[in-house]
């Protein structure tokens, strides 16, 4: 009896109270494979591999296998490989494993290969996406992928004596992205088995949970504030006027956990514990599988290299403001159709395949109240990035259309001032 007591005791205290349902959410537990730690490229951070975890746990992986480690690209003197060793000794702690897997992508590639020069009994294979190979593979066994469609990153070389794939028409961030990237590293994490299924499949429990932290720098701070509301599918309005549920970010950053519908679709917003502090509505598509990489990032405050340029975004309860994020890969002029409130912005003005355009932001620039379509030059310094003269107004509440080839998110038209900035998220 005694033995039962004890079993049901540790059996609540790993589980998490999700306050919408009242019903415990069940930590995820290592399933005995070798955890994966993901590392991001210039301006990313961890949520550039949400999707190919969703792809890792259809094929037998648990979320207690995969990681991700944010580092501020923006920064300098910044002792990369001392944080991740510590990171890692952490993951090999809380999961058993004597050896992780370590995935890096684009500017990452550089400081993964610097830690397996240093940590290299730790790592078990290293895979490089996008980067900055070596001429050759040492004692670790690398796999090297690129993509003839990279416009960041070209001339990429093969490894000698390493796994080498050669993508055909991919971007520099599809190359991390893409289901045959991930077919790939699952071969070479398992032996050469081949994955069951390339596209994750759909669960019953979805459970949502992630990370809040400044955009480019991530700078993650507790006590960020995240609400999380049900929205009608076709006008993008809130079903209610409070949230679904409302978490405070602890130290590191991170929100959660949420029990989701799948059928539904959700507003997240996000800000600093903070008054200047813009908030950031996200709009996503529904969740159909459980995901722990969402990442609501907040405007920076203070001086930064990227709140320079996101200075210019208004402020202007007379105006609302639109901001396009693609987490899979780059808007190809030459291939997708990406268009707002039925205007076409998949052009060569705005995503040229040379551009590698992930994040498109959309406001008056010229405070005429005119749709004037031009490029703003403020986000022409920074790659990946792009901005398009586009009025909405916010008088009146009217919904925002945004599609991306064929898939359709709605929002509200918030005060660009005072409710704060749009941000429409697509797969």
């Amino acid at each position: 009896m005694k033995n039962v007591f004890i079993i049901a005791l540790v059996f609540l205290i790993s589980c998490k109270k999700n306050n919408t349902t009242d019903t415990s959410i069940l930590e995820p537990q290592p399933s005995g494979k070798t955890p994966i730690i993901f590392l991001h490229g210039f301006l990313g951070s961890g949520d550039t591999y949400e999707t190919q975890s969703k792809r890792f746990t259809s094929n037998g992986y648990s979320l207690a296998d995969l990681y991700t480690f944010d580092w501020n690209t923006l920064g300098f003197g910044t002792d990369n490989v001392g944080v991740l060793d510590k990171f890692v000794d952490e993951i090999l702690a809380k999961t058993g494993s004597s050896q992780i897997d370590l995935v890096g992508h684009s500017a990452g590639t550089a400081v993964v290969q610097d830690y397996t020069k240093k940590h290299r009994s730790k790592i078990k294979h290293l895979v490089l996406l996008a980067g900055f190979p070596p001429d050759k593979q040492d004692s670790t066994p690398i796999l090297n992928i690129y993509s003839t469609g990279d416009y960041v990153v070209s001339g990429v070389r093969d490894v000698n004596g390493g796994t080498n794939v050669k993508l055909t028409g991919k971007d520099h961030y599809q190359v991390a992205t893409c289901p045959e990237s991930f077919e790939a590293m699952y071969k070479f994490f398992n032996n050469g088995q081949t994955p069951g299924i390339l596209e994750y499949t759909a669960e019953n429990d979805v459970i949502l949970s992630g990370k809040s932290g400044a955009f480019g720098e991530n700078k993650f701070a507790a006590n960020t504030i995240v609400e999380i509301y049900k929205i009608d599918a076709v006008t993008g309005f809130r079903m209610s006027s409070y949230p679904e549920e409302k978490f405070l970010t602890d130290e590191k950053g991170f929100w959660g956990p949420f029990r989701a519908d799948p059928h539904a679709y959700y507003e997240f917003v996000v800000h600093e514990n903070n008054p200047d502090s813009r908030l950031i509505h996200y709009y996503r598509e529904p969740f159909i599988r459980s995901d722990k990489f969402i990442y609501l990032r907040t405007f920076p405050l203070g001086v930064s290299i990227v709140g320079l340029f996101l200075s210019s975004i208004p402020k202007d309860d007379r105006e609302s403001v639109a901001v396009f994020f693609g987490s899979n890969g780059a808007v190809n002029a030459d291939r997708d159709i990406l268009t707002l409130n039925g205007r076409t912005l998949s052009t060569h003005t705005f995503c040229a395949k040379e551009n590698t355009t992930i994040a498109l932001f959309a406001y008056d620039d010229n405070k005429n109240k005119s749709t004037d379509l031009y490029s703003v030059p403020s986000f022409t310094s920074l790659p990946f990035l792009r901005g398009a003269d586009f009025y909405f107004q916010s008088n009146t509440p009217e919904t925002i259309t945004m599609t991306l080839n064929g898939k359709t998110l709605h929002a509200k038209n918030w005060k660009s001032k005072t409710e704060g900035v749009n941000v429409f998220v697509f797969e």
